[in-house]
């Protein structure tokens, strides 16, 4: 794969500013939930602009309702694959409170249930969200490959291509978790920072949608055109 083109082809498309514009005014109306679906969308159609070859795949902001609908799938496939992170600290949470009632009996007692529940949920938590870092990017590559949300939930096969895929699977996890590191310690500045923030919320979905086309199309044995990066290890 190609990762310097994902960064740069932004910037070849005339309409560029316009494209991350909508996308910044999508991050801001996503306060109010239901646009925040649109996001993983715009994803979804750069990602096929990337595996249909056409010369500027940033995607336009001109069918909302198949945005909405990608969107939508994806986001409701990560909800899925996100449950038993979430659950877990569902039950932690509870725990909590009825090591609360323990008071009563011992507050020794109590603090240390608090803390051995809470130490164990942290290190299961922290081996659920390395396995969601390294899913997430297939809930999309799988849906444009199909578009089929049942695709999704293939976990079997999807675990396959990350055996399989290794090399790739780790740069597909870690550049948007590099970007996300970034995007928070800049999001964390006050004013300048928030606005900046803004911008790089939408660049970031145009590089990943980039990057899952590359990936597709390397599955679907048309990757050639992006394959600087993999001569070049």
């Amino acid at each position: 794969m190609d990762i310097a083109k994902s960064f740069t082809y932004v910037f070849e498309d005339e309409k560029w500013v316009g494209k991350i514009g909508i996308g910044v005014l999508v991050a801001i109306a996503s306060i109010f939930v239901i646009p925040i679906v649109l996001i993983p969308g715009w994803v979804a159609a750069t990602t096929r602009n990337v595996m249909d070859g056409k010369e500027h795949p940033l995607a336009d902001w001109d069918d909302w309702g198949q945005l909405f609908k990608d969107g939508f799938s994806i986001v409701i496939a990560t909800l899925v694959y996100s449950a038993p992170f979430i659950i877990l600290f569902i039950i932690a949470f509870i725990a909590t409170i009825g090591f609360g009632g323990l008071s009563e009996v011992s507050e020794e007692a109590a603090v240390v249930g608090i803390f051995a529940t809470w130490g164990i949920v942290m290190c299961v938590g922290a081996i659920m969200g390395l396995a969601l870092l390294f899913i997430t990017p297939f809930i999309t590559i799988q849906y444009v490959r199909t578009n089929e949300l049942a695709a999704c939930f293939r976990f079997g096969e999807i675990i396959q291509l990350i055996q399989e895929n290794v090399g790739d699977a780790f740069i597909l996890a870690i550049i948007p978790f590099g970007i996300s590191l970034v995007f928070s310690v800049v999001g964390s500045i006050p004013c300048i920072g928030w606005l900046i923030a803004l911008v790089v919320a939408p660049y970031q979905s145009a590089v990943l949608g980039h990057l899952y086309g590359q990936f597709a199309n390397k599955l679907d044995g048309k990757g050639s055109k992006f394959d600087s990066f993999d001569e070049a290890l």
